[in-house]
């Protein structure tokens, strides 16, 4: 059964009105008529089974009909933040992360990040459709939230918000994800920020300010990986170790 996101503003008196670009593409790709049974999920972990309405003037809604049981969200709340890298790479990772579990993901503009800190450079518009959709394709109920980009010199002050704070960084030579990991779950955890530099990663710098405001870094293993891999690397190998993949 097709799947379609509507946010929770476009749910009134048991009906859901599609936006213009999901009921385009409804009428003009799929080509499906009134009448038709589909899916519409809110992004905030509802899901319904709709009955669709075509109108000639292009407008689709549907008739709410029941509510359905949605995939299981993972206990353990991560926020990614990703190191700006070139436009292609931030919507992958939006993406890839969004199929894997994460919670938020928060664009940050790092000293050796190639794309700089302004609104029409991180396209967040992009990267929010970029999570819609992939939360449309694997099931999700829940769309995570792309915060706006921020500079990193104000991310360690958000660090309090979260209960532990790891960095991953290339150069580290005595602690490893599984080390911390395995440490972590000793403690009560419920929100975790994992933090990923751009290319060319993390200057010494930025190292030592994550450090002094709490942050633990950690290896990734031997081999140096690309920015838009290493972080979906930490993501999964965290939400596997606190046994979030199981189904």
């Amino acid at each position: 059964m097709y799947r379609f996101f509507a946010g929770p503003e476009q749910f009134r008196d048991g009906k859901v009105f599609l936006a213009t670009e999901e009921a385009y593409h409804l009428r003009k790709v799929l080509r499906l008529e009134s009448g038709t049974m589909v899916r519409v999920f809110n992004g905030r972990g509802h899901e319904y089974q709709v009955q669709l309405t075509v109108e000639t003037s292009g407008r689709v809604w549907g008739q709410v009909v029941a509510e359905i049981d949605v995939l299981k969200e993972p206990k353990l709340k991560v926020t990614l933040a990703q190191g700006l890298a070139k436009r292609e790479k931030n919507e992958l990772v939006v993406q890839k992360a969004t199929e894997i579990g994460v919670q938020a993901v928060i664009p940050v503009a790092c000293e050796r990040s190639v794309v700089k800190l302004s609104r029409k450079s991180t396209r967040e518009d992009r990267l929010r459709r970029a999570a819609r959709e992939a939360a449309k394709q694997c099931g999700r109920a829940v769309v995570p939230v792309v915060e706006p980009a921020c500079a990193f010199r104000d991310l360690p002050a958000r660090f309090n918000a979260f209960d532990a704070v790891l960095l991953c960084w290339e150069e580290e030579g005595s602690t490893d994800l599984k080390r911390a990991l395995q440490q972590l779950r000793r403690q009560p955890l419920e929100n975790l920020l994992v933090l990923v530099g751009p290319e060319g990663g993390f200057t010494l710098a930025e190292v030592h300010t994550a450090r002094e405001h709490g942050a633990r870094s950690v290896s990734l293993g031997p081999r140096i990986l690309r920015t838009e891999t290493a972080g979906l690397v930490a993501l999964t190998a965290i939400l596997y170790e606190f046994d979030e993949l199981e189904p």
